[in-house]
């Protein structure tokens, strides 16, 4: 008895299912079902006959629906489509409208297939939009339109829970219009039920819901191909509703390291004085130092350097061998009378080198800053983000004139790496990115972390840096994504208004009711594709 149970449990568990695909097996049995279907609508054979062929017909294209029935009931969640479906199958059946009811389940899987066939396609030309992209960024970006949970949202997520409760609504609605409308009208028991299961068919999102995610898909595609690579459909969501951006300097409008180009001395050797400078510099976390350290292949005396104090954007105080050494720039050097020479057409990158008080020569460092971002500030706030901070290592001065020539908002100066995260934690991060190049060891403050790199273990989003400049098209993008999917959102629900008007005054049936929803969702995966049309115009420069 016990392997016939197996055997048959294990023939129902491997019936072919309806996966949302036009497989052979699929279309044979949609093709079987709407002949039997039309068979008994059309012949004149007796009622007995009509009604054995319709049900074989809701049986050759419904059966794991009904298997699905089982497991829903089972798990307790009795408004699932799979439930709401048979029911309204059944009582088709026992109230007088046999046909109705495998023409509901015929029109539902076709609208999954159609559904799923639209899907794929629509992923296919997502990852088309990538082309000759990054090989990287092409593969990384592949992973995230092909995983559904991370193509869900929480626009997504919130337009599924007003569905679901639309539906227990609507539902209820349908039992009480069946019960009290032949009580309190002239409207038949009959008529009252057949109403109430066009309401049920009404309350289902099965399909429009399907198409929402579309709109997102084709947008991670997209701004990949600009060169914008967001781990989930959800960030480039939430990206369009920030209103501030943090942006450290390094990485992106200078080099992530300025470059050391030689010294100037005309009282020690040049090994005496890189002899001091880099011990003076070898506990210091700043760019230049780094840079330095870089070029420098030495042993160093470490129980020469003593009262280390690094001072971010100016230079470095220690003492060394007891001796009192600074490396500075000249503004911090003049605010202190220290008496520096200067030369014509000396830029910010020179560190002044005293020794016990005495000048001894001069660093000569080079930043590169990177010209084909300098409008990136002004494209965002263009774009829609209305406050620009610029965070940098340098000094005061240099950095506010910096700030001016990007036109940022707010401008800090003499920031480490430590204390642009302390500064991040102290504002309110909901409505802020953070655009940086170095790396973190953990997530920001900020709403979103956006890493101008290949690379990044903690980013919410990668840039690549070849294609920085094309970002605020992508943050213009994340606002289309989103323009979409309220489009969407509008018409999938002003379509049920209209299919419960028509329901209430009796002039819809069940399978209209499917068939119009499955046009609805068919017609929100084209208006998906708009999503593409508005920026390319402005991307072509």
């Amino acid at each position: 008895m016990d392997s016939t149970v197996n055997r048959i449990n294990s023939i129902v568990n491997n019936l072919p299912r309806n996966k949302g695909a036009f497989t052979p097996v699929i279309i044979a049995r949609l093709a079987v079902a709407a002949i039997l279907l039309a068979l008994a609508a059309f012949l004149d054979l007796k009622p007995v006959f009509r009604v054995i062929l319709a049900v074989v017909s809701a049986l050759v294209s419904g059966y794991d629906i009904l298997l699905d029935l089982v497991d829903r009931v089972l798990e307790k969640d009795f408004f699932s489509a799979p439930v709401i479906l048979v029911l309204v199958t059944f009582l088709a059946f026992v109230i007088g409208y046999p046909f109705e009811g495998p023409a509901l389940l015929i029109i539902y899987q076709l609208g999954i297939c159609l559904i799923g066939y639209a899907a794929d396609r629509t992923k296919r030309s997502a990852l088309g939009l990538l082309g000759r992209n990054d090989a990287g960024f092409a593969d990384r970006a592949s992973i995230v339109i092909e995983n559904d949970s991370a193509t869900k949202t929480a626009f997504t997520e919130e337009i599924e829970k007003s569905a679901s409760l639309v539906l227990k609504v609507l539902a209820v609605i349908a039992v009480l219009f069946a019960v009290i409308m032949p009580i309190a009208t002239s409207l038949s028991v009959k008529e009252a039920i057949h109403r109430a299961l066009i309401l049920l068919t009404i309350s289902l999102p099965f399909l429009a819901l399907t198409s929402f995610p579309m709109a997102e898909i084709i947008g991670v595609g997209f701004a990949a191909k600009l060169g914008t690579l967001f781990n989930s459909t959800a960030v480039m969501n939430k990206l369009r509703g920030l209103s501030t951006a943090v942006l450290d300097k390094n990485g992106i409008f200078a080099d992530n390291q300025p470059k050391f180009i030689g010294v100037k001395t005309d009282i020690l050797d040049e090994k005496t004085f890189m002899e001091f400078v880099a011990h003076a510099v070898y506990y210091s976390d700043q760019a230049f130092a780094k840079a330095i350290l870089a070029a420098e292949d030495r042993e160093y005396r470490l129980d020469l350097i003593s009262d280390f104090c690094d001072i971010p954007g100016s230079g470095v105080d220690v003492k060394i061998g007891g001796n009192s050494v600074t490396l500075a720039k000249r503004e911090l050097l003049t605010e202190r009378g220290e008496a520096v020479p200067y030369e014509s057409g000396e830029e910010n990158g020179i560190y002044y080198l005293i020794v016990a008080g005495k000048y001894i020569g001069k660093v000569l460092m080079a930043e590169n800053l990177n010209r084909n971002n300098a409008s990136l500030i002004s494209d965002l706030k263009a774009a829609g983000i209305r406050k620009c901070v610029l965070l940098t290592e340098d000094s005061r001065d240099e950095s506010e004139a910096l700030g001016t020539s990007l036109q940022a908002d707010e401008v800090y100066s003499e920031f480490t790496d430590e204390t642009k995260l302390q500064y991040l934690e102290s504002i309110s991060g909901d409505n802020t990115m953070y655009l940086y190049a170095n790396s973190l060891e953990a997530h920001s403050n900020a709403a979103v972390d956006i890493r101008v790199s290949k690379k990044g273990k903690y980013a919410d989003a990668l840039i690549n840096p070849d294609q920085l400049e094309q970002f605020p098209e992508v943050v213009r993008l994340s606002g289309r994504v989103k323009e979409i999917c309220s489009e969407n959102a509008v018409f999938a629900f002003v379509i049920k208004a209209i299919l419960l008007f028509l329901a209430l005054t009796g002039h819809c049936t069940v399978w209209f009711a499917a068939f119009l929803e499955m046009a609805a969702a068919l017609a929100a995966i084209l208006n998906a594709i708009r999503v593409t049309k508005d920026p390319l115009i402005r991307i072509q420069k």
